[in-house]
């Protein structure tokens, strides 16, 4: 009963007519020589569906002045319907001049349906799986609009969630309308293609008066030297860092020349060239040098000893807890690249999966451990540098006397200011040799101010 209910609920979608917002004018504008053009659509109000979000229309607002400060000629649409949607995409690819750069960005409600990506018109209503490619807008349609244009570069930005509506919902604040995602999508030639989320995994609308993904896009699309690509890894890392990897961008790019939405100095940007063609440059630059930009740091880098503490006893909490059943969706998530889920499923099968409580004292006994995908999902966390991960690799590796790769191991965890690391590296050190001295020193340094009383 409670599942038709929440079928029910998505059949009351209504209809709101589109709204047109006018960018404002902003001064002192740095522009390309090329044209370029945004289409930009933020679906909120989706009356009697469940799912309104809070964010979109404020998203799309938001966006719109950041890609008119860029020099883009943005036409901007709130709370469309299906039919709206697929007339102003089409229009809009329609009309792009011939060497023009194209920016669609879309806020909103996402589905996945038999492995295809469809976006959530205001006037959806559902009644079963196969209504879907009637009645929503198919990513697919919008790219092979943009694929037929005269236009040099296709940006598609998706800050939605690709979901099935036809499964249990999750929270509203998530850009979805159901648990599990889809497969990727391959970016046609000449296209960019990004979404606020990896597949399988749930957009955030965001706390505050934007989402976290097109929060962070729009500061860094105002970044100047930053590469088309550079912009997006980026992005990347900052919405990693704000929600601590519950949320991980991605994107596919076909575009094999540097694009820049605002130049370096030195690179004066040609408005015949066209990075789907090949060979050539987008620009002439007057140097051979390209501008650089320092990546931020991910979240966990440089934790202080109390938060490491915390971290270590939310993820021993997780596993305490966790059941069998649980195990497909944090793998799901730690494919994704979330690394506390990662870490998770190799403390999880190092300790087995199989669990046992005891009623009167609480203990959990687990049975059935496996070292092989222990290590796999810690050299998976290892791998993206996650230094919990990586010191109980390096325990594991110990126990299998490969201390050489232990040690390598620890002092990369050790770097990241972990605890555990810093301890098990100087045990380590004790009886092999090769250790970084600052580092034991950095390590020798940290035991003595722990085992120091507080003032």
């Amino acid at each position: 009963m409670k599942r038709l209910l929440c079928v029910a609920l998505l059949l009351l979608a209504g209809h709101l007519g589109a709204q047109e917002v006018k960018p404002p004018v902003l001064p002192d504008v740095q522009r390309n020589q090329t044209a370029k053009h945004a289409l930009v659509i933020g679906n909120s109000q989706y009356q009697g569906f469940n799912r309104s979000l809070k964010n979109p229309a404020n998203d799309a607002r938001l966006m719109t002045q950041t890609l008119t400060r860029l020099g883009f000629e943005v036409q901007t649409s709130l709370d469309v319907t299906r039919e709206q949607m697929a007339e102003q995409v089409a229009r809009f690819a329609r009309e792009l001049p011939a060497g023009a750069t194209a920016l669609l960005f879309y806020a909103g409600h996402g589905v996945q349906i038999g492995g295809a990506s469809y976006l959530m018109p205001v006037d959806i209503q559902l009644s079963s799986e196969q209504s879907v490619q009637q009645r929503a807008y198919p990513l697919r349609r919008m790219l092979d609009e943009l694929g037929a244009a005269r236009s040099a570069v296709n940006i598609v930005v998706l800050d939605a969630c690709r979901d099935n509506p036809f499964q249990p919902p999750p929270p509203v604040r998530y850009r979805s309308t159901g648990p599990m995602g889809l497969a990727k999508v391959q970016a046609p030639r000449g296209t960019l293609l990004a979404y606020s989320t990896q597949p399988g995994q749930l957009a955030a609308d965001g706390r505050e008066s934007n989402s976290v993904y097109t929060a962070a896009l729009a500061s860094t699309l105002l970044e100047s030297g930053l590469t088309l690509e550079d912009v997006f890894k980026k992005v990347n890392t900052l919405v990693r860092n704000t929600t601590r990897d519950d949320q991980i961008p991605w994107y596919e790019s076909s575009i094999t020349q540097n694009y820049y939405f605002l130049p370096p100095p030195d690179t004066q940007v040609v408005a015949s060239a066209s990075p789907r063609q090949s060979g050539g440059t987008p620009g002439k630059k007057r140097s051979d040098r390209l501008a650089t930009r320092q990546q931020p740091q991910l979240w966990f880098m440089g934790m202080t000893d109390a938060q490491w503490s915390e971290m270590d006893w939310q993820i021993q909490q997780r596993v305490r807890h966790m059941t069998e059943d649980e195990i497909p969706e944090m793998t799901q998530l730690a494919q994704a690249g979330n690394v506390i889920a990662m870490t998770t499923l190799g403390m999880l099968y190092e300790q087995g999966v199989g669990k046992t409580l005891n009623s009167k004292t609480g203990a959990v006994s687990r049975t059935g451990g496996n070292n092989t995908l222990a290590r796999h999902w810690f050299q998976m966390g290892a791998d993206e540098g996650f230094p919990i991960a990586q010191t109980l690799l390096a325990e594991s590796w110990h126990g299998a006397g490969r201390n050489k790769e232990a040690l390598s191991l620890l002092q990369k965890a050790a770097k990241a200011n972990y605890p555990r690391a810093k301890l098990n590296l100087l045990q380590l050190s004790a009886n092999h040799k090769g250790a970084d001295p600052a580092l034991l020193l950095d390590a020798f340094k940290s035991m003595v101010r722990s085992t120091q009383p507080s003032r």
